[in-house]
């Protein structure tokens, strides 16, 4: 068989006396041009993305995993969950084949149900490289404005003061209505956060695919992404790696004034009083488990896309019999860094005043092999994306000291981080107010 090119010319040599007849039937017909439709365009564009569709994704500063999880774990939500969750996952990947892995997330709140699945992992490595460069310029985004969240600040401070706690991370949400694309989203965390804990998650995995962006196709009603700066804990063999985050301050474009902040924030005694609660808390629950402990006496300032953060890495050497990765993870969870000290009284100041019920915001994402091995990081600068609209978190810290108008732009700041990976929002993105949580 002979096939031509659309010259009109066999494709291949042959003789002369070989040559098939020239005859306008035998010619192919030509191919109809598909016009280049927006549809068609997206599909070119996610074709050279690093992080194409993937039901469980988490990208580190140095490697890429992906993970296509099976049926999920079913767990009882309420009181416990979180050592009922390390159980179930751990007598699962006894049963699992080699390679096997849990994915999913745990929630802030233990009546929230948490999206833990058996699935294969595969990494590899990955292609950008970590910069510490000046933050980019303000972009226009939704009104800062939160009169509610003003009060909230007020009143936790005013319980402070009295000694009903002593620290609590308080919370606030957007809404954005309108259709928002969770790959291209992604995209942009992945480049615009290199050294971040870059992840995406399918909330709903019992509905097939994970393209529910895609009109006319089924997919997952909620998705949620985000680049969180902060991770809880990684644990290999008997070594285990924290790092803490507490105490931030927002960045500033130029770089003169931005290194001036960082200086400011590692000067600060109510940001450096903010991150002892939170060492000193881990140093706590962690010391009776080790058989070492390593932690430095001053944190560093380490610098994400748009936020200054006080640091410390802990390193610690596990006591036999060593607990799972999502064993230390149950017990270390909510930190003081996203809930607050007492844990029991945050708590009852969070569900009191915040807005709206966190979900995973403030919970983790991570994974763990059947030796135990695993990686978990708090899901901050995140949010879940739905069929018609996003709803995005940031917290602060709240001490005594705090002033309210301060923590209302660091949280700003923070919502910084998603805002720039939605990109230019349309004139139909409208900001929805949230209704009162307890209406």
């Amino acid at each position: 068989m002979v096939h031509w090119r659309d010259g009109g010319e066999p494709s291949g040599s042959f003789p002369p006396s070989t040559l098939p007849a020239r005859h306008p039937a035998r010619l192919p017909r030509r191919r109809r041009r598909r016009p280049y439709t927006a549809g068609r365009r997206r599909a070119e564009q996610e074709s050279t993305m690093p992080l194409g569709p993937a039901r469980f994704l988490l990208a580190t500063s140095r490697s890429l995993l992906r993970a296509h999880p099976g049926p999920p774990l079913r767990v009882r939500p309420g009181p416990g969950q979180f050592a009922r969750v390390a159980q179930t996952a751990e007598r699962a990947l006894r049963h699992a084949g080699p390679g096997r892995c849990v994915v999913g997330a745990l929630p802030f709140d233990e009546n929230t149900p948490a999206v833990l699945a058996v699935g294969r992992m595969y990494s590899t490595a990955r292609t950008t490289v970590a910069t510490c460069g000046a933050a980019p310029p303000r972009r226009a985004g939704p009104s800062a404005a939160d009169p509610a969240y003003l009060a909230a600040v007020a009143e936790v401070v005013r319980r402070l003061r009295a000694g009903d706690a002593r620290g609590v991370m308080l919370a606030r949400s957007l809404t954005l209505a309108g259709r928002f694309d969770p790959t291209v989203t992604l995209d942009r965390l992945y480049r615009n956060n290199p050294g971040g804990h870059v992840f995406r998650l399918d909330l709903d995995p019992r509905a097939p695919g994970p393209d529910a962006h895609r009109p006319g196709v089924r997919g997952p009603r909620r998705i949620l992404v985000g680049a969180s700066p902060e991770l809880l804990l990684s644990r290999h063999g008997d070594r285990l790696l924290l790092n803490p985050m507490g105490g931030s301050a927002p960045r500033h474009p130029d770089p003169a004034l931005d290194r001036a902040r960082a200086a400011e924030l590692l000067g600060s005694a109510k940001e450096r009083r903010e991150h002892a609660l939170l060492v000193d808390e881990l140093r706590r629950v962690l010391s009776p488990l080790c058989t070492r402990l390593d932690i430095p006496e001053r944190p560093d300032v380490v610098a994400t896309a748009r936020v200054w953060h006080l640091s410390t890495r802990i390193q610690a050497r596990l006591r036999p019999p060593v607990p799972s990765a999502l064993a230390l993870a149950a017990l270390l969870h909510p930190t003081p860094a996203v809930c607050g000290l007492p844990r029991a009284a945050a708590r009852t100041l969070i569900d009191h005043l915040e807005t709206h019920p966190r979900g995973y915001y403030s919970g983790l994402v991570g994974w763990m092999d059947r030796h135990g091995d695993g990686r978990w990081i708090i899901a901050l600068r995140c949010a879940v994306i739905g069929r018609y609209g996003i709803r995005l978190w940031a917290g602060a810290g709240i001490l005594p000291e705090s002033d309210p108008e301060a923590e209302l732009a660091e949280t700003s700041a923070k919502f910084a981080t998603m805002l720039d990976a939605l990109g230019p929002l349309p004139v139909e993105h409208r900001l929805v107010p949230m209704p009162p949580r307890h209406a």
